[in-house]
C-alpha cells in the first residue's frame, strides 16, 4: 500500500519533470538569470508556472509544497557518497555536488516512491 508520504514523492518528481522542461538546469540557486532552474526550482516552476523573464530568486515556502520534502531521510544514491539527509537537502546535493541532471533526480524519486 502506497502511503501519502510515498504518493507526495512521486508528485514532487513529476513536478521536477514538468519545471525541467522550462529551462536549463543552473547550479548553486533555485534560479539564475538565464532561466535556469535546479531540481527543487523546478519543483516550484512547475507547480507556479513561473514567468521566463526573472532572475534569482529564493521562492518564499517551498518546504510547504510537500511534507516529504522535510519528513523523509534518505541515503544518498550517488556513489562512493554516504550522506544521509532529509530529502529537500539531498535533492539540491544531488543537483549541486554531483551535477546529477533534475530527470536523473525525478527518476530516482520515483523509483524510490515505489520501493519505499
Amino acid at each position: 500500500m502506497v502511503t501519502e508520504l510515498e504518493s507526495e514523492q512521486k508528485e514532487l518528481a513529476d513536478f521536477i519533470r514538468a519545471g525541467s522542461t522550462r529551462g536549463p538546469q543552473c547550479f548553486g540557486s533555485y534560479f539564475d538569470e538565464k532561466g535556469g532552474s535546479c531540481a527543487l526550482g523546478a519543483v516550484y516552476d512547475g507547480v507556479y508556472h513561473l514567468p521566463r523573464k526573472h532572475g534569482k530568486l529564493v521562492p518564499d515556502h517551498l518546504e510547504r509544497l510537500f511534507r516529504c520534502l522535510d519528513e523523509v531521510t534518505k541515503r544518498c544514491p550517488h556513489e562512493q557518497c554516504a550522506k544521509r539527509l532529509p530529502l529537500a537537502p539531498l535533492i539540491v546535493h544531488l543537483n549541486d555536488d554531483h551535477r546529477w541532471t533534475r530527470e536523473q533526480i525525478a527518476d530516482w524519486l520515483s523509483q524510490e516512491s515505489t520501493t519505499t
